[in-house]
């Protein structure tokens, strides 16, 4: 239970599940080793987002799945996250207050703040999280890949293999997440 725990929490924190009231970016200092934690306002996002998601995890001797409903507006982010057919988490982001809404069994060390920020790192424009990093932190983009550096390390990096696929990359958390995502309410592609 432990492992599936710590993969759980592994798998959230990088959900990639912002703020019409909120002037612009607010930086959140972040640890030495730690990645930053963004706080971005839903408007900076610049478009509405309405996706179900699909995650795979894999990190050292785990492997995990997730679904995941988002919804982006210039007022709110909000995200659903199912785990093994039960809903896991709700999470609401206004720009201002990030509420959290878990299963008794949820991990307690998942946090909504760090499954935003993730979210956030992989959608939102490139110049609105380059404002809101600490000294030190780079964010690159070169045609569909995103580099996350701490001064010389790169930290994550994030790949657009598709325009439905993105694949994490966090090298100093030691796991790989892949993201596919689908308009809700587009219908599956038929078979060839």
């Amino acid at each position: 239970m432990q492992r599936l725990s710590a993969v759980l929490s592994l798998a959230c924190a990088l959900l990639l599940a912002a703020c019409a009231s909120a002037p612009g970016p607010t930086p959140i200092p972040a640890a030495s080793h730690a990645t930053p934690q963004l706080r971005l306002a839903p408007a900076l996002l610049g478009h509405a987002l309405d996706l179900q998601q699909h995650l795979t995890l894999q990190a050292p001797g785990h492997d995990q799945q997730l679904d995941v409903l988002l919804e982006a507006d210039a007022h709110h982010v909000r995200m659903g996250v199912v785990a093994m057919g039960q809903v896991a988490a709700r999470l609401d982001w206004d720009g201002v207050t990030l509420t959290e809404n878990t299963a008794p069994w949820w991990p307690q060390a998942v946090s909504g703040a760090r499954i935003l920020s993730d979210l956030q790192l992989t959608l939102w424009p490139v110049a609105a999280i380059q404002a809101a990093l600490p000294a030190g932190w780079t964010l690159a983009e070169a045609g569909n890949v995103r580099t996350l550096s701490d001064g010389d390390a790169v930290v994550t990096v994030i790949t657009r293999t598709s325009p439905q696929v993105v694949e994490l990359d966090q090298r100093r958390e030691h796991f790989h997440l892949k993201i596919e995502s689908r308009e809700l309410g587009e219908a599956a592609s038929p078979a060839p």
